[in-house]
């Protein structure tokens, strides 16, 4: 064959395979939609949600009238961060709220972006500049109000609350609320913060009677002037029970006492 016709069978062969990838190529991308240079336009929610990428460091905790706690466990961090996102993702701010009985505040902070503060009541979510307080999430707020308040009860902050000589200490009988001494503030103090923290309590017999013991916590005013009350129910002088009568999600935080600590 004369050199002028294999170069230009060798030219049809390669032209032949160039227009077959062509058209392979072509029915791929139709069939499979590979999108190319396709610009996407993010939602608000999903912006929102991207916010929560960054690597959360801790929480900080604010409960009125009995300070800030600090929440770094990572495991406890990651499930508040889902919270917050699927929140974000899921609501939508579609109704007036009403002002807040307890009001959780806080911020998330991260490794490699810039803190976000958060509020929490019963009804609505917060998150920086976002509110979302639609019906569809309403049970999952109180849930995550509910957990928030949970971190908060601790033996040390409800002992820092009766030790605090700005709150004011009551034992409360048959209606009547009696200031306690000097002596009885200590030694309530003293029990509640050697007291150890009990999740499982459906086994003890105690609690489904009355308790022995009632004390009220007056908290220090709020900015409006609303008063604040925590209270302590003590099952025979070995448990006791710490509740918000604000919490509208009913949460309860048990304590099982310290014999040594005293009655």
């Amino acid at each position: 064959m004369p050199e002028g016709k294999k170069g230009l069978s060798w030219f049809r062969l390669i032209l032949v395979q160039a227009v077959i990838g062509c058209v392979l190529i072509g029915i791929c991308s139709y069939t499979f939609r590979i999108p190319l240079d396709v610009v996407r336009t993010i939602p608000p929610q999903q912006d929102q949600s991207d916010r929560f990428a960054g690597i959360p460091m801790r929480i900080d905790l604010n409960y009125p009238g009995l300070g800030q706690v600090v929440l770094d466990d990572p495991k406890e961090l990651l499930a508040l961060k889902s919270a917050f996102s699927a929140l974000l993702t899921a609501g939508r701010e579609e109704r007036s709220v009403k002002n807040a009985r307890l009001l959780l505040s806080g911020s998330i902070a991260y490794l490699d972006q810039e803190d976000v503060p958060f509020q929490v009541q019963t009804s609505a979510f917060r998150f920086g500049d976002v509110s979302v307080n639609s019906l569809n999430v309403s049970a999952n707020i109180r849930k995550l109000q509910s957990t928030l308040i949970d971190k908060v009860f601790t033996s040390s902050l409800i002992g820092a609350a009766v030790e605090n000589s700005g709150n004011e200490v009551y034992a409360l009988k048959s209606g009547v609320m009696t200031p306690l001494s000097k002596a009885e503030r200590s030694a309530l103090t003293v029990q509640i913060r050697t007291a150890a923290r009990v999740i499982d309590f459906s086994r003890f017999e105690e609690l489904s009677r009355q308790p022995d013991r009632h004390f009220v916590i007056s908290l220090q005013a709020s900015e409006q002037g609303k008063k604040h009350w925590l209270h302590i129910d003590r099952f025979n002088g070995a448990y006791m029970v710490v509740y918000d009568l604000l919490d509208e999600t009913n949460q309860r935080a048990y304590f099982k006492l310290n014999v040594a600590s005293g009655t």
